[in-house]
């Protein structure tokens, strides 16, 4: 269903509208990046969101990954309904804190104690401290193109040729006790660990850098190094964390670390984030000895959204993974195909239900690949999309959900062959 082109004039005025007020317009800046403009969702249901003018759009942002049910499942849509109807308990003790905690343990390998938080950049901020306190030690191992969270002492090495901080007004010495290495080279963290360093930080599969899948026996390898130096192995699955399998990463590539970091795809769609690990490495928080302080950590709302999720997923978890990723692999298919009719040069990467493409660049192997890209095309070519009623997130990552169905994947293809077409007139993406 191609969206009313009365739909972007009703974006374009909103946003007009909210840059008068709201700084950027948006409340996250990568939003208001989305060409040609950001569409202003009214109401959502499954895999599909409406905007203020009335279209129809097939949403494969999923709230930049929490949405792995979709928009309205009725397990978490029932569970948050009750609980608000039990009072805002907010700061105070109750039982879905336990009953999350022995779920996330049930499930997750890392787990036999949890920290909840309200964001992913806050439980990475909270593992660093974990693990600091746990070894009398300051400095981490980071690796390029490993996103951590938006706090400027983890900020840095975002992208291919800059290892400095991400954005302007950070403090770079924030970020002095880090050491920057290429993720994915085991030979080089051999080189510089030592018992000196307090943890190594990383995603196990780099789905913010492209979609990269570690190169074998990368994982197995950290974990060997850390566990020689005594040095805390922290997984950043605050993506991977239940959207690649039940138990994360840490489960499909059989590397356990000492914390793992979660948050998005736990709380289907409401905020929320954790920090699970080992009894021994978690024993600065468990004592009271480190503080650990949020108003809203564990808020009931979120907390009773996170139990119906995970519970949902692990009931179904034989099934639910396997077509989410079959989906996606759809979608692989459907785009490699449409941009060689197109004669498009588009690299096109997947881990499990995560799909990034990128135009320019035949293929991503490694981050040093993206720095070939054309992001600037790919950005115009996910306008394009939208304009064909497919909302992809603007750098080129897409994400497949439970409510996602066949007839939304045919209907995401014929797009791409839009999109592309549209590129072509234009003359990009070639």
């Amino acid at each position: 269903m191609i969206p009313d082109p009365a739909s972007f004039e009703v974006a374009k005025s909103y946003r007009a509208r909210a840059l008068k007020t709201l700084s950027y317009g948006v409340s996250s800046t990568p939003r208001g990046r989305q060409l040609p403009a950001p569409i202003v969702a009214d109401r959502a249901a499954n895999a599909h969101v409406w905007d203020k003018a009335g279209s129809r759009f097939i949403d494969y942002a999923a709230g930049y990954g929490p949405l792995i049910l979709g928009h309205s499942p009725s397990c978490v849509i029932d569970a948050v309904k009750a609980e608000m109807d039990r009072g805002l308990r907010t700061a105070s003790v109750h039982a879905g804190e336990a009953a999350l905690a022995e779920l996330i343990c049930e499930t997750l390998p890392a787990a036999q104690k949890c920290a909840f938080v309200s964001s992913g950049s806050e439980a990475i901020q909270l593992a660093l401290r974990i693990a600091r306190a746990a070894t009398g030690r300051t400095r981490v191992v980071k690796f390029r193109g490993n996103y951590h969270g938006w706090m400027d002492g983890v900020q840095v090495a975002g992208a291919y040729g800059n290892d400095g901080p991400g954005t302007i007004g950070q403090d770079p010495g924030a970020a002095a006790s880090l050491t920057i290495l290429d993720w994915g080279d085991a030979t080089a963290l051999a080189e510089v660990l030592t018992s000196d360093f307090a943890a190594v930080i990383l995603e196990p599969v780099a789905v913010n850098g492209g979609c990269f899948t570690p190169p074998d026996g990368f994982l197995a390898e950290v974990r060997a190094l850390t566990e020689r130096h005594g040095v805390v192995l922290i997984f950043d699955e605050v993506i991977t964390g239940y959207r690649l399998s039940l138990g994360g990463a840490q489960q499909l590539h059989g590397v356990t670390p000492d914390l793992a970091v979660i948050g998005k795809a736990m709380g289907g769609g409401l905020p929320i984030g954790a920090v699970a690990g080992s009894d021994a490495v978690m024993e600065p928080v468990s004592s009271g000895r480190l503080f650990h302080r949020g108003t809203f950590n564990g808020n009931p709302v979120s907390v009773a959204a996170s139990i119906a999720c995970i519970s949902h997923l692990k009931a179904n978890a034989q099934t639910l993974y396997p077509l989410i990723d079959g989906l996606a692999a759809q979608l692989e298919t459907g785009l490699r195909e449409a941009a060689a009719r197109h004669d498009t040069v588009c690299a096109v990467n997947r881990t499990g239900s995560a799909l990034q493409l990128a135009l320019g660049v035949a293929e991503m192997r490694s981050l040093a690949d993206t720095a070939q890209a054309d992001f600037p095309a790919t950005a115009r070519f996910a306008g394009h999309l939208l304009q064909a009623g497919v909302q992809i997130i603007g750098r080129g990552l897409s994400y497949t959900t439970a409510a996602h169905t066949a007839a939304d994947i045919a209907e995401t293809i014929a797009a791409y062959d839009m999109a592309f077409a549209a590129m072509a007139r234009e003359g990009g993406g070639k």
